[in-house]
C-alpha cells in the first residue's frame, strides 16, 4: 500500500508498473491566492483528513514557451494554487537518502509534472527517495514589487521562498515516507540549478539540506533591485495598473494574458524575472557570499554541458548574432558588467580563433555558464568538498549539430526520452550511480566511472561524462577560466 500518515493529513498514493510507490500533488504550503498573492508562502495547518495523492497538482501559471517543436509543455492545468510536491520511493526501507528536484525554465516557466522529471526509472535503479516540487514562476514568483509597495517586500524572490517552504515540509515529513531527514540533497537543472546554488547562500535555507547537485547554472543569473523594480513598473504600465492594488484586483487569467502580451515583444529578454538579490533574503553579491563561506558545510557536485547556449538556437537560429548585438538582453553577465563592452571582451578572448557565429557561441557559453560555474566551485572548495563535471554527449540526429546543449543531460539524469529519444544506458548508469552515491555518502565514486577527485583551485579535476567512457581531466578549462574570470571578480 502507498498510504502514509503525516500531521498534515493521510496521503493515498499508488504503486506504479515498476513497483514504485508514488504520491502526487501533496500540498506543502497554503495556496498563494487571494490576499496571499505576492506574499511569502504560509505554512499549512495540521489536518486529519485523507487526501487522494494520485495526480499532479496545478502547474504554476505561465505562458507557453516552446523550443522549436520540442517542448509541448504539460497537459496539467495551471493555477495560482500550485504549491505541491511529488514523491517516489520503493520498498519499505527506512533512512533512505532524499533527493529534492527543482525544475528549470528560466524562472518563467516549467513544472514538476513534466514527464521529463518522472522519477520512477531513477528510483527503480537506486534506493533513494526523490521529491519533485513546484514553485511560483514569472510575475507570480519573481516580480519585484518591494520598492513600489512595501506590503510586497518578499515578491522578488517568492519562487525561492516556495522552494524553502517545500524543503521545510520535506524535513518535517519525509521520515514517514522512509527518508532520512538528515541526509537531504537538493538538485536541479538550469533555473533549478541556479535556485539550488541560491539556496546554499540564503540564510533562510540553512540546515534544510546537506548536499546539492546544480546542473548547468550558478549564481550569476540574478537581478539587481533596480533592474527588477523597473521590470515591475514596465509590466504595471503595460497592464494599465497605477498601483499594486490594481494588479491585485485582476484575476489570475487576466494577469496570465497580460504577461503573455508583455513578453511577446521581449522574446530574448530572458533576464526579466531572475531572482532579485536584495541584500536581505539573498546577498547583494552572491559570488562574494560564496567566496566568504556563505555555503559553508554544504557538499557540491556540479557542472555544465559543453555547448550550453546552443540549445536556444532551437528558438532562434540567429541567437549568437542577436547576443553579439544586444548581449545585455540575454547574458546575465553583460547585463551587469560595464567596464568593457562585450565586443572588447570578445576580441581579447578571440586571439587566434576564427571570428564566426559558432566561435561567439563558444565564448558566450564560457562567459555565462562554464566560467561562472567553475568560479563558484572554486570558492566553495575552500569550505567543503566539491566535485565537478562536464557533460559532452552529442545528441542523435537531427539535433547533433547543436552539440552537448543545455538540458541534454536531463534524459540521462531521469532515464526518460526527452530531447534524446534513446538515452545511452551506459551514460544513464554512470550519471544516476554518481548522483545516488553522492546523495548517499557525499562522494560520487561508483563502479561505472573512474575515481572522481575533488575540485579545488590547486587541483582542478573535471569528470567528463560521455557514453563512450567517463574520463577525469585536470585543468580542462583553465585557459578560458583565467582569461574570463575577471568578469565575475571585478
Amino acid at each position: 500500500m502507498a498510504t502514509v500518515k503525516t500531521r498534515y493529513g493521510t496521503f493515498d498514493g499508488f504503486v506504479d508498473e515498476k513497483g514504485i510507490k508514488t504520491w502526487l500533488g501533496i500540498p506543502f504550503a497554503q495556496p498563494p491566492v487571494g490576499n496571499l498573492r505576492w506574499q511569502a508562502p504560509q505554512p499549512l495547518k495540521p489536518s486529519d483528513k485523507t487526501f487522494d495523492a494520485k495526480k499532479y497538482g496545478n502547474d504554476p501559471i505561465q505562458a507557453s514557451m516552446k523550443l522549436g517543436n520540442l517542448v509541448d509543455g504539460s497537459p496539467t492545468p495551471q493555477g495560482e494554487n500550485c504549491l505541491t510536491l511529488n514523491i517516489w520511493s520503493r520498498g519499505d526501507g527506512k533512512n533512505k537518502p532524499v533527493m529534492v528536484w527543482i525544475f528549470g525554465g528560466g524562472f518563467i516557466c516549467g513544472s514538476s509534472s513534466e514527464p521529463t522529471y518522472n522519477a520512477s526509472n531513477f528510483v527503480s535503479a537506486h534506493d533513494v527517495i526523490i521529491v519533485t516540487i513546484n514553485y511560483r514562476v514569472n510575475l507570480f514568483g519573481f516580480m519585484n514589487l518591494a520598492n513600489i509597495d512595501s506590503a510586497y517586500e518578499d515578491s522578488g524572490c517568492l519562487g525561492l521562498k516556495d522552494q524553502i517552504a517545500a524543503l521545510k515540509w520535506v524535513k518535517e515529513n519525509i521520515e514517514a515516507f522512509g527518508g532520512n531527514t538528515d541526509n537531504i540533497t537538493v538538485f536541479g537543472e538550469s533555473a533549478g540549478s541556479m535556485s539550488t546554488f541560491f539556496l546554499t547562500i540564503a540564510p533562510d535555507a540553512k540546515g534544510l539540506f546537506q548536499k546539492v547537485i546544480p546542473q548547468s547554472g550558478a549564481v550569476g543569473f540574478y537581478n539587481t533591485p533596480e533592474d527588477s523594480t523597473q521590470v515591475a513598473k514596465n509590466f504595471m504600465e503595460f497592464c494599465g495598473a497605477k498601483t499594486v492594488g490594481d494588479l491585485m484586483k485582476k484575476s489570475a487569467v487576466e494577469l496570465q494574458k497580460s504577461y503573455a502580451g508583455f513578453i511577446e515583444n521581449r522574446e530574448m529578454n530572458v533576464a526579466d524575472f531572475y531572482p532579485t538579490c536584495d541584500g536581505k533574503f539573498l546577498p547583494l553579491d552572491p559570488y562574494k557570499a560564496l567566496k566568504n563561506g556563505a555555503a559553508r558545510g554544504i557538499k557540491i557536485l556540479t557542472g555544465t554541458t559543453s555547448d550550453e547556449w546552443r540549445c536556444f538556437m532551437l528558438a532562434n537560429e540567429n541567437l549568437f548574432e542577436l547576443m553579439r548585438r544586444d548581449p545585455q538582453d540575454i547574458s546575465p553577465i553583460f547585463l551587469r558588467y560595464k567596464k568593457q563592452t562585450n565586443e572588447e571582451v570578445y576580441k581579447t578572448w578571440l586571439k587566434n580563433r576564427p571570428d564566426t557565429s559558432d566561435t561567439y557561441g563558444d565564448f558566450a557559453t564560457q562567459v555565462d555558464w562554464r566560467v561562472g560555474q567553475e568560479v563558484a566551485a572554486e570558492y566553495q572548495s575552500a569550505f567543503d568538498d566539491v566535485f565537478y563535471y562536464l557533460f559532452t554527449q552529442i545528441p542523435s540526429p537531427p539535433l547533433d549539430y547543436l552539440g552537448a546543449f543545455h538540458a541534454l543531460d536531463l534524459p540521462y539524469t531521469f532515464n526518460v526520452p526527452y530531447l534524446e529519444p534513446n538515452p545511452d544506458q551506459r551514460l544513464v548508469k554512470a550519471i544516476q550511480a554518481s548522483w545516488a552515491a553522492f546523495a548517499a555518502t557525499g562522494n560520487p565514486d561508483n563502479e561505472f566511472i573512474p575515481h572522481w577527485e575533488k575540485y579545488s583551485a590547486q587541483n582542478r579535476q573535471t569528470m567528463e561524462l560521455n557514453a563512450n567512457g567517463c574520463v577525469l581531466h585536470k585543468d580542462l578549462n583553465i585557459q578560458n577560466l583565467n582569461s574570463l574570470r575577471y568578469l565575475y571578480e571585478d
